[in-house]
């Protein structure tokens, strides 16, 4: 009798709290003035519905909801997204924090891309800036070089044999190669083996794949990962045993140059001069980093998450943009001609004064959306929007003059890489692979709008490698090749599902193509 008194006493409690926290959300919360659906601003299970039910599509309910509401909506409880690309520098710039709630989607915490405090985040950045500088990227651009060399002689293979080739195995290969061989002392060769370059992308898929739950439930892979080993490796997707592993030679590297550091034995003047530095025997010695950032748990998170985004990245840019060349030959006849005025080793920096070449890499690094998850900032002071020029109807074009609204500090807000991209004020006929948008006076206006790498103190440290890597990739594999899609369609490379990088039709195998030899010239 008594256990079902407190029974019923703990139910009316619970429910008492329920209806309390409703009243509360829905009239008396800081942003309970700002449009949106009523179910979205009263629970984040309506965002679990289209994140996990509807697989990866909240981000494209986010512009239905705006066509209904309006360019500014509540789309949790505690969360705005705002549609207009001119708030973006309000947004994006100046000192602001990032928004928790998402970042544990990855759970590399001590990753700089998911370090939410701007403070913090300013302090691991400035560590490795040097490391990404356009300077050492020149300087290490041979890594780069030797791994689209081996590129070119597997696609060409595949032309001697007339075989189909799978293109995003491939550019996922590569671009694990280039960004794990820039960083750390130990090699990767996954264009060694390409059906393992195939499994490796699909594993790759499968740990994107987990990103919602990981963010809705963490206590899934908390409980997970505190099983004892034996029990909970084989529970967890090959992807996740894949990032294990990634841990586990990042750990051994690090352990080896803090044991090199401390006994003396890593004397710059008696290296190699061949030997390149790997980034933690700098960021190990930095004494702007307190201890408890130069520790193993924070490095070979720091490790792991640059090499998920610099492998990711890359890869689909790639893919995007070899789908849209051998999709429309007046594109890719117009960049061949181009290509034809540089020599055939143009380096880098001869590569990236090519106007054409510059515009096809931006529209596909605009198409492939970058990380298309919210990623949502707070300001430390209160904010005002009133609706600009640019915030345009979705789908319509139509300017949107709603009224202002006051934002109070630190509320989440974000504006979406895909709100971005497909801005039709800005980008008309956004779907559309368009290289010539980036040409000339309206081109660079147009690169304001331009949020694949992100913007502001937290743009991607990455943006010179993916450019180096793209523009030597294109160059080689456009100058050497015909090539014909292979059983692949516009919907292989289509923004379907949003898994923090644009993912396309649930079972597409990827961008193939088969090949034949181009007769080239020989500048």
């Amino acid at each position: 009798m008594a256990f079902l008194q407190v029974l019923t006493t703990s139910a009316a409690v619970a429910l008492l709290w329920v209806v309390a926290e409703s009243i509360r959300r829905l009239f008396f919360h800081s942003i309970s003035h700002i449009p949106g659906p009523r179910l979205a601003a009263l629970t984040w299970w309506y965002e679990f519905y289209y994140d996990v039910v509807l697989p990866g599509k909240y981000i494209f309910k986010i512009q239905d909801l705006h066509r209904e509401y309006g360019p500014i909506i509540r789309i949790t409880p505690d969360e705005i997204h705002i549609n207009d690309v001119g708030f973006l520098d309000t947004v994006y710039t100046g000192l602001r924090d990032k928004y928790e709630y998402p970042l544990r989607a990855l759970r590399v915490p001590g990753g700089v891309g998911a370090t939410a405090d701007a403070k913090l985040h300013k302090l691991r950045r400035e560590a490795l800036v040097p490391f990404f500088s356009k300077r050492n990227v020149l300087s290490l651009q041979h890594l780069v070089t030797e791994k689209v060399n081996q590129l070119s002689e597997i696609v060409a293979n595949h032309a001697k044999d007339a075989s189909q080739v799978n293109l995003s195995d491939l550019f996922f290969a590569f671009s694990n190669d280039v960004v794990t061989n820039f960083l750390f002392a130990h090699k990767t060769n996954g264009l060694e083996d390409e059906k393992q370059a195939g499994i490796s992308r699909n594993n790759s898929k499968q740990l994107l794949l987990g990103v919602h739950i990981n963010k809705h439930f963490p206590w899934i892979p908390d409980f997970l990962e505190a099983l004892p080993t034996s029990i909970s490796r084989p529970l967890m997707p090959p992807g996740l045993i894949d990032m294990f592993n990634l841990f586990d030679r990042v750990r051994g590297e690090i352990s080896g140059i803090m044991k090199a550091q401390s006994s003396g034995d890593d004397k710059k003047s008696d290296r190699n001069p061949n030997r390149k530095e790997a980034v933690y025997e700098s960021v190990l010695v930095n004494e702007t980093l307190p201890p408890q950032e130069r520790t193993l748990t924070r490095l070979e998170q720091e490790g792991a998450l640059l090499t998920l985004a610099g492998t990711e990245s890359p890869a689909l840019s790639l893919g995007i943009i070899f789908y849209h060349l051998l999709a429309n030959p007046a594109i890719l006849n117009r960049l061949r001609t181009e290509l034809e005025t540089v020599p055939v080793d143009a380096s880098w920096s001869q590569l990236e004064k090519l106007p054409y070449l510059m515009a096809v890499i931006e529209e596909g690094d605009r198409l492939s959306f970058g990380v298309t998850a919210r990623s949502g900032r707070r300001a430390h002071e209160e904010l005002n929007f009133t609706p600009s020029p640019y915030a345009t109807t979705p789908g319509t074009g139509t300017p949107n003059t709603e009224k202002s609204y006051k934002i109070p500090a630190r509320t989440p807000l974000s504006i979406s890489t895909l709100s971005a991209h497909t801005a039709p004020s800005v980008f008309p006929d956004p779907f559309t692979f368009d290289p010539e948008r980036w040409l000339g006076e309206a081109g660079r206006e147009r690169k304001r709008f331009q949020m694949a790498f992100t913007k502001g103190s937290r743009k991607c440290l990455g943006i010179e490698l993916a450019n180096a890597e793209l523009c030597l990739v294109i160059a080689a594999l456009v100058r050497s090749f015909e090539m014909t899609l292979y059983e692949t369609d516009a919907r292989d490379v289509a923004f379907e599902h949003d898994y923090q990088i644009a993912m396309p039709k649930m079972g597409s195998q990827g961008v193939r193509a088969t090949v034949k030899f181009r007769a080239q010239n020989s500048f």
